[in-house]
Parts: C-alpha cells; sequence; structure tokens
C-alpha cells in the first residue's frame, strides 16, 4: 500500500512545486499577476522613469514597508517592462492588497537592509483588480529638495483586433509642458500634458504602418506640442522589431529637453498586455 501511495504523492508535490514556481517573478520571488488571472488581488506595475542627478542604479522599491524589487536603474518599468526601458519586456504585474498600498523608491545603505536615501514614497489607492501603473517622474534636485512626482494611471485592456495595437501616451517630461508622439513621421497622438495620461488610441500594425510605404523599422519620436514634423525631435526610439498586432502598451515620454547624461529624454513603452 505504501508504494502505490508513494506512487501518486511524489507527482502531486511536483506539481504543486512547478505551480508555486509559476507565482513568483523568477528575481525577487514576489507574487505577480500576468494580466488575465483571475484573483481578487490588485495589480500594479511601477514605472521607475525618473531623471535623479546622483547615481540611483542602486533603488529598490518597497511596497508596505517591504523590498519587492532586486536593485534596479531609471527607466525600468517594474515588474515585467517594455520597450527602449533597462527592464524585461513581460506585461506582468505585482499582485498587491485592494484599498492604500504604500509605495517608495530607496538607495539602501551597502551589505543592509537600512534605507540610506528615500527618494521617494506615496500612498496609492487600488480600488479593484485591474491592472494599474503607478509611473514616477521628475528629480532629485539637492538632497534636501525632492521634486519627484508621479501619477496612477488604469489600464485599460480589451480585446484588440488583429492588425492592431493600443497604446495611451503618458507625459513625464517636467520642463516640456506638452508632448506630440509620431510614429514613422507620422502624428499619431497629439498634445499631452504633464503628468497626464492621454486617451487610449489603436494603431495599424502591418509593416509598421502608419503611412505604410512599407518600413521594416518602426521609428518613434517626441516633440513639443505643435513643432513641426520636421524640427529636430526631443527623442527618438527606432526599433527593428515590429509593431506588435493586439499587444496594448503605454507610451512615455520621460528626462529633460536638453538634458544630458542622467537626464537625457526618452520615448519609451510599458508592456501592458502581451499579444
Amino acid at each position: 500500500m505504501k508504494k502505490y501511495i508513494l506512487q501518486y504523492f511524489i507527482p502531486v508535490v511536483a506539481l504543486c512545486l512547478l505551480y508555486a514556481c509559476k507565482k513568483s517573478d523568477g528575481v525577487t520571488n514576489q507574487p505577480y499577476l500576468a494580466y488575465g488571472t483571475a484573483g481578487t488581488n490588485g495589480q500594479l506595475k511601477i514605472n521607475i522613469a525618473y531623471a535623479y542627478t546622483i547615481n540611483s542604479a542602486n533603488a529598490l522599491i518597497k511596497l508596505n514597508g517591504t523590498a519587492v524589487s532586486n536593485l534596479l536603474a531609471g527607466r525600468t518599468p517594474f515588474p515585467g517592462g517594455g520597450f527602449n526601458t533597462n527592464g524585461s519586456n513581460f506585461a506582468i504585474y505585482l499582485a498587491v492588497p485592494t484599498g492604500a498600498n504604500a509605495v517608495s523608491v530607496v538607495i539602501p545603505k551597502v551589505g543592509t537592509n537600512v534605507d540610506s536615501i528615500v527618494l521617494y514614497s506615496t500612498t496609492v489607492t487600488i480600488p479593484d483588480n485591474s491592472p494599474y501603473t503607478l509611473h514616477i517622474t521628475d528629480t532629485l534636485v539637492s538632497s534636501t529638495v525632492n521634486n519627484t512626482k508621479s501619477v496612477l494611471v488604469k489600464n485599460l485592456i480589451p480585446n484588440i483586433d488583429t492588425g492592431r495595437a493600443l497604446y495611451r501616451f503618458v507625459n513625464l517630461m517636467p520642463n516640456v509642458p506638452s508632448v506630440d508622439l509620431y510614429l514613422n513621421g507620422i502624428l499619431v497622438k497629439g498634445g499631452a500634458g504633464y503628468l497626464v495620461a492621454t486617451d487610449t488610441f489603436s494603431i495599424r500594425t502591418g509593416v509598421n504602418a502608419p503611412g505604410y510605404t512599407p518600413s521594416t523599422t518602426a521609428t518613434w519620436a517626441i516633440r513639443p506640442a505643435g513643432a513641426a514634423s520636421t524640427t529636430t525631435a526631443l527623442a527618438t526610439y527606432a526599433s527593428a522589431s515590429p509593431l506588435a498586432s493586439q499587444g496594448v502598451f503605454t507610451a512615455f515620454a520621460m528626462g529633460y529637453s536638453g538634458g544630458l547624461t542622467t537626464r537625457l529624454p526618452f520615448i519609451s513603452f510599458t508592456m501592458d498586455k502581451n499579444q
């Protein structure tokens, strides 16, 4: 009898272990939800889109007082990532309690769990189990002046027709009041105010439309709102990867117009839903 119990017990244990592994992100062992997973938890992605003047490449994200990330550089959506970022490219979210959640970005003292510098802290309210992204921006001006800001955006994840992708656009550039977004020289979304997320808009993906030429490279650009398409862009991003049919993304402009080194401007994307 013992022989038969072991015969069935071992595969069951193995299956349970496999499931447990699937419920952590493989980096921090913190729980996450891939979008579409049913549950009562909230879903939160944290986009570190700051342009700090200090070296903040060793920053940690804390959620409700507990470190949930590995050491992160700026321009990193966590968990998961996107395009032209320092993260991966998976549409995953931290599983968080609904209601109020304390979020902070800190630099720990070397070799300890003690916070050396608190770059930013805030409390966000997650009202339901929809996916949300907290975009953190602006800069630590000095050791005593902190102008860091954030905006919480609910990610709308509808079903998308084949041959189209869904986007929204967030302006996280402190010294550009309003920004336009271009794809392959065509204005696709205009007038995103600072700390404002636009409404969603769909884009045809066939051979990197719009303005089908065809083009094997999708080239994105950002310019101050109202600037002619022939003017020098604030930042560009060219990708040889095709636009993802049925994907959902948030384009975000970050950094400073005219900024150098750690303040360089970028146009980047969080991945909010895989294809």
